[in-house]
C-alpha cells in the first residue's frame, strides 16, 4: 500500500519489471565477454511471452547494451496462450477468449499495450518475430531440456525451447547473422512431476 511506501508491481505492465528483466541482457553480454567473445553479439534471443514483461525487458536490455538494432528476438508462445502473436497477426491489440494451453503461466488473455506497440514497431524490421508452439512441442522441449541439462522447467519456457529444439522456427532464424542463439530459460515455479 502506498501509505507505507509499498507499490503494486504488475507482472508485465510495469517499467520497473521491464528494467529488472533487462539485466538478463547485461548478464549475457558479460558472459560473452568472460568467454573471450568481445564484440560478439547474439544472432538472436529466444524468449517465451505471456503478457510481455520479460520480452519488454529483453528489448530494453538489447537497447541498453547497443544491440537493439541488430539482434532479433523470437517471441515464443504456445497455441492457446498466444495473445501477442494473435495481436501482431491482427495488427491490433487482441484479447483471447480464454487460455486453452497447458502453459498457464503464459496466461495473459491480452498482451501489454505498451509491449504490443514495441513489438509492432520492431516487427517491420524483423527485430521481433512471433512464433507459436503446440503444447506437445513445449512439453517435449521441456523433457529434452531436462535430459540435456538436468533442469526441469514449465511448458511456458518449453515454448521458447521448442522454437530451437523442434527446428520449427528455423525459417525465422534463416536470415540471422553469426553468433550464438540465446534462449532465455525461465520458469519452474509451478512445475512438479505430476
Amino acid at each position: 500500500n502506498a501509505a507505507v511506501g509499498g507499490k503494486l508491481v504488475h507482472p508485465f505492465e510495469d517499467v520497473d519489471t521491464w528494467t529488472g528483466h533487462a539485466t538478463v541482457v547485461h548478464e549475457i553480454k558479460a558472459d560473452l565477454e568472460a568467454l573471450g567473445m568481445l564484440g560478439v553479439t547474439p544472432a538472436a534471443v529466444v524468449t517465451c511471452v505471456g503478457g510481455g514483461g520479460l520480452l519488454a525487458g529483453i528489448l530494453q536490455g538489447l537497447r541498453e547494451v547497443g544491440w537493439g538494432d541488430a539482434v532479433p528476438v523470437i517471441a515464443a508462445e504456445t497455441i492457446g496462450a498466444d495473445c501477442l502473436a494473435t495481436s501482431l497477426d491482427a495488427g491490433a491489440l487482441t484479447t483471447l477468449p480464454g487460455i486453452t494451453s497447458i502453459a498457464k503461466s503464459l496466461g495473459a488473455a491480452t498482451p501489454s499495450p505498451a509491449v504490443f506497440e514495441m513489438c509492432r514497431v520492431r516487427q517491420a524490421a524483423r527485430l521481433v518475430r512471433a512464433w507459436r508452439a503446440t503444447d506437445k512441442q513445449a512439453v517435449e522441449a521441456c523433457l529434452r531440456f531436462a535430459d540435456d541439462h538436468r533442469l526441469l522447467v514449465e511448458p511456458a519456457c518449453g515454448a521458447a525451447l521448442a522454437a530451437v529444439y523442434s527446428g520449427g522456427c528455423a525459417q525465422l532464424l534463416a536470415d540471422i547473422g553469426d553468433g550464438p542463439v540465446v534462449v532465455e530459460v525461465c520458469g519452474g515455479a509451478i512445475m512438479d512431476r505430476k
